[in-house]
């Protein structure tokens, strides 16, 4: 359904700890994608600090680019802007995740303040830290490029703020674990992008021919990320820790050994169930549109993409 291809794909066969049934590719883009991404990270983050060792080490390879890999379908400009955005966002959850859930959230209120220009150009000075400000400007930039999209793309982000991280329950089940983590995976701004990088959105009635589809994929993309992060947030320092392991620990009261072996095994289930909506969706009367077929073809290679980057990028 892609009229311009702008990507190469992948062959993920090759990485033995990759087990998405998903496709996998990577944009022609990626060297410009990471050239800008550490550009940001230097100019944004604190000197020293762990979130920005973490953010160098992600982006040190422009061969294995998690942006150029996930957003693979994005015109090639608009990819640089939203991995910038996107990657800012990342930085501020590495940083808030370490604090308290009521000083975090007033972190997430600030980054929503820096989407507004007024305030942006006219805040005391220091009242933005240098990440917040960057974030700002990056969001102003995708503004000016699609003027049109503005405030809904400003709506997204904001909502992703109030929300991905607006409970500290503790979760007991992952039948209540899971509408959470969609969420707070960032999948509501990352599936946002995938349409914007493409130049285009899907009307209400679009929408809703895929939404089961849309949520299930979602749940694949935060269970995948947990999966394949246990090994560092387990021994993470802080009052909430999210991730489906420790749930299904609890849930089940098994090791957590046992416990990711049982996550590998829903994952593989959840994309089964995503496979059947899909054919669900693509079986309608009337048949979909071009759009929600380019969408589908480019969020298959988001979550395919975030699997492969995840089980080959380096830890810190």
């Amino acid at each position: 359904m892609f009229s311009n291809v702008t990507w190469t794909t992948i062959d993920p066969s090759v990485e033995p700890a990759h087990f998405s049934r998903f496709p996998v590719g990577i944009a022609n883009n990626t060297e410009e994608v990471t050239a800008a991404l550490n550009r940001a990270i230097e100019a944004a983050a604190v000197p020293g600090s762990r979130e920005k060792k973490k953010a160098l080490i992600r982006h040190a390879d422009p061969g294995n680019e998690p942006f150029a890999i996930c957003h693979c379908t994005g015109e090639p400009e608009r990819l640089v802007v939203l991995s910038t955005i996107i990657e800012l966002a990342w930085i501020n959850d590495d940083v808030t995740e370490e604090l308290t859930h009521t000083k975090a959230m007033v972190k997430h209120q600030i980054l929503m303040e820096a989407m507004e220009l007024d305030k942006l150009v006219s805040a005391p000075i220091g009242y933005f830290n240098q990440r917040e400000l960057f974030f700002g400007l990056a969001v102003q930039k995708a503004v000016k490029m699609d003027p049109e999209s503005g405030s809904k793309m400003i709506s997204v982000l904001s909502n992703y703020l109030l929300t991905f991280d607006d409970s500290a329950e503790d979760f007991a089940t992952m039948d209540e674990y899971n509408p959470y983590r969609v969420g707070n995976c960032g999948y509501w701004i990352s599936s946002y992008f995938i349409r914007w990088g493409l130049g285009f959105d899907l009307t209400d009635s679009e929408y809703e021919l895929i939404r089961e589809f849309d949520f299930s994929m979602g749940i694949i993309l935060g269970l995948t990320n947990d999966y394949f992060s246990w090994s560092i947030e387990k021994d993470q320092v802080t009052d909430r820790t999210r991730n489906a392991v420790r749930v299904l620990m609890k849930e089940h009261g098994v090791e957590d050994t046992a416990a990711r072996s049982l996550l590998r095994g829903l994952i593989i289930l959840e994309e089964e169930k995503a496979h059947r909506l899909k054919q669900k969706a693509l079986n309608a009367t009337p048949p979909p549109s071009s759009a929600v077929l380019r969408y589908i073809d480019a969020i298959e290679l988001y979550v395919g993409g975030s699997c492969y980057w995840h089980a080959t990028a380096p830890r810190a």
